[in-house]
Parts: C-alpha cells; sequence; structure tokens
C-alpha cells in the first residue's frame, strides 16, 4: 500500500462562517455565534432572513440583549423594494441566462458575479434603436458622460458629436464598453459585424443591459429602503451596520444613505475609502479601489463616539455623532435620490445590530477573503 499525502494547509475561514450556518439538524442558522450579536440580518445569496422578535414599538427601549433573539423572516420584512419598470431590468440567471421578465416592484436578484446577489441600479435609458441586432444610427447628445456597450464581434464606430473609439467586440459572451464625453449634437454610430444588446446610455459606467425595439426605453430607478423596524433599530443612540457588496459603480456611492443627502456608510469621491457623514465625515484609510471587487462596509456608534471600517484597513473612531436624521435608511442610495452618487452595484449582505460593537469586532465583519 502507498501511503496518500495528507494536506495541512487549512483554508481561511470567513469570521461570520456563513459557508457553516445551514447544515442539516442544525439549530436555526442565524441562532449561531457568529450571529449572537446581531439583531437582522438580510443574507441575499442564500435567499435567508432573520429580525428581532421585539415589536416596532418596543424597540427604542429594548435592551440588547432582547434585541439579539432573532426569527427567521421574509425579505419584505426588511427591504421595501420599489421601481416602476418591469421588463426593461434585466439580470443573469443562476444559469447564466439574460432575462427581462421582473414585474414592477420585484426585487432583481442577479447572478453575474457567480452568486445569487440583489443588485441596485439608478434610472438610465437605452438611446439605441433595436438593441439585439442594431444598424448605423444617429441619436442627438450633449456634452455628459455617456457609456456604450455591446456583445459580439463586431465594432461601432464614432463620429459627429465624438470620434472616440472606435469600440471592438470580444465575443458573444463577453460586453465591451467605451464611456466618453461628446459636444453637444449628433452622435453618429457605424455598426459593423456582429453587434448584439447595443446600448448607448447618459452614464459614467455601463448599466445592465436595456432592450429597445423602435424607440428608446427608460428604466426607472429602484429603491431598497429599510424596513421600519431596521430603521427603529438604526434609530437608537447606539446600533451597528454591516453592508456587503460587490463592485460599486460610481465615484461617492451611497452604500447606505438616510434622509436628504447624508450616509451612514458612502464610498469617497475616489472609491478607496468608506465614509460616514454627522457632525463631520469619518473616514478610512484607503484600501481596493470599491468598484473592482467584493468589499464590506461597517460602522458603529454610541453616546461616547464612532467608529467606521472597511475591509483591508484599520478600524476608525472619533467622537461624533452619526447623521442625525435617520427617520428614512436606503440601501445603495440617500434620500435625496443622488443620480451621481447612487449605489449602483450588488449587495451580498446587510446586518444590524442594536448595540455599538466594539472595534474588533467591526474589524472583524469587515474581513473579505
Amino acid at each position: 500500500m502507498v501511503a496518500q499525502p495528507v494536506s495541512l494547509t487549512r483554508r481561511r475561514r470567513d469570521p461570520l462562517d456563513l459557508a457553516r450556518l445551514n447544515r442539516a439538524g442544525a439549530r436555526a442558522w442565524y441562532e449561531a455565534p457568529a450571529y449572537a450579536e446581531l439583531a437582522a440580518i438580510a443574507d441575499f445569496n442564500a435567499d435567508r432572513y432573520a429580525i428581532t422578535t421585539v415589536p416596532l414599538a418596543g424597540i427604542a427601549g429594548a435592551s440588547a440583549a432582547a434585541l439579539r433573539v432573532k426569527r427567521a423572516a421574509s425579505f419584505a420584512e426588511l427591504i421595501a423594494f420599489t421601481c416602476s419598470s418591469g421588463p426593461a431590468r434585466s439580470y443573469l440567471d443562476a444559469q447564466g441566462i439574460l432575462r427581462a421578465d421582473l414585474a414592477a416592484d420585484q426585487p432583481r436578484f442577479d447572478w453575474t458575479n457567480g452568486r445569487r446577489q440583489l443588485a441596485l441600479n439608478g434610472a438610465s435609458a437605452n438611446l439605441l434603436l433595436n438593441s439585439a441586432a442594431p444598424a448605423s444610427q444617429s441619436v442627438a447628445v450633449t456634452a455628459q458622460s455617456y457609456a456604450l456597450s455591446f456583445t459580439g464581434t463586431g465594432s461601432i464606430a464614432l463620429s459627429g458629436a465624438s470620434s472616440a473609439g472606435p469600440l471592438a467586440g470580444a465575443g458573444a459572451a463577453s460586453r465591451v464598453s467605451l464611456v466618453f464625453t461628446p459636444a453637444a449634437g449628433t452622435l453618429t454610430l457605424t455598426i459593423s459585424g456582429d453587434v448584439r444588446l447595443a446600448q448607448l446610455e447618459a452614464n459614467s459606467f455601463a448599466s445592465p443591459s436595456i432592450a429597445t425595439a423602435g424607440a428608446a426605453v427608460s428604466r426607472a430607478a429602484e429603491s431598497a429602503e429599510f424596513s421600519p423596524v431596521l430603521e427603529a433599530l438604526l434609530q437608537r443612540s447606539a446600533a451597528t451596520l454591516v453592508v456587503r457588496g460587490q463592485r460599486l459603480e460610481r465615484n461617492a456611492a451611497r452604500i447606505v444613505g438616510v434622509n436628504g443627502a447624508s450616509s451612514l456608510l458612502r464610498a469617497q469621491s475616489n472609491r478607496l475609502s468608506v465614509l460616514m457623514d454627522g457632525s463631520a465625515q469619518l473616514a478610512t484609510a484607503a484600501g481596493a479601489d470599491l468598484r473592482t471587487g467584493s468589499y464590506a462596509a461597517a460602522c458603529a456608534f454610541d453616546g461616547t463616539g464612532r467608529s467606521v471600517a472597511r475591509n483591508g484597513v484599520a478600524v476608525v473612531t472619533d467622537t461624533g455623532t452619526p447623521p442625525t436624521s435617520r427617520s428614512a435608511v436606503y440601501l445603495g442610495r440617500d434620500g435625496a435620490g443622488t443620480v451621481v452618487a447612487y449605489g449602483d452595484g450588488w449587495y451580498d449582505h446587510v446586518m444590524v445590530a442594536g448595540e455599538r460593537l466594539t472595534d474588533w469586532r467591526l474589524l472583524n465583519v469587515s474581513f473579505v477573503s
């Protein structure tokens, strides 16, 4: 018999043990020690949710210990999702098929990044006609940022208001894009070869595909407001908020915004740091670009001060206060619906505690493997 080598290499464990909390025969997943301090959990990857058993009217005066007792919940008990558009919102399903079959106010769960995530996007419009297989055409444009995108092996050349490009395709399974700023006037797009799912939008990045036929089609902004229970938790004098997501597309993108243009968590204008608004801006040190991969962001506060964390850098603290107006709280946007700072991207988890967790714990939950 030949002895087989034994590997002593250990896989680095996720500090939340997300892959280990749903084994058959175990206690309820939200009762695992990793979730002990939390009052609400939205796990969009696994489509599972938990919320405190304390009723809404009792949250303000409840003890942190009482808020930690949780029950299973539905998506709608944590997130109030609205969007007036239906089929204009596209997504990839678990089999990698592009679909555009959503009803209005139906959340969009997308598999673009290889796992189930809640996708959120601001408003946009596809200005190109017959997007599935377009012909050359001209479009009136203004002097602002536009994103051109398509799949296929062909090319699109620009003339008139802009000479940027040309944009060359990379295959039917690859979407290519070009961001440019034309002069105001008429932009001519000359299409050659195999061009599919073509899109021209007034945007700083290529957003999800919007199908068109004989006219331009607009897509309304998606809104994910926290439920009254989650908002009440974050209105307490002490609370903690954790968000995990992927690829924030905009500079200064709101991760979790509140009334007006303030945020509990948002990207700094360079997308390298995460900050909290309030009595003053409290920002982390720079880390990896939030547009390039997965991230975790967290904040905590009480009567003595506040802390902010993001993956890859140290927790920062001060004696300041969070935004005072928190009667409305949103994932991926703020109360003003600031278009240029919408939190376009993909979201994995949202977690809320009715107490200020320690800085060590914030560092732990903001780890991304």
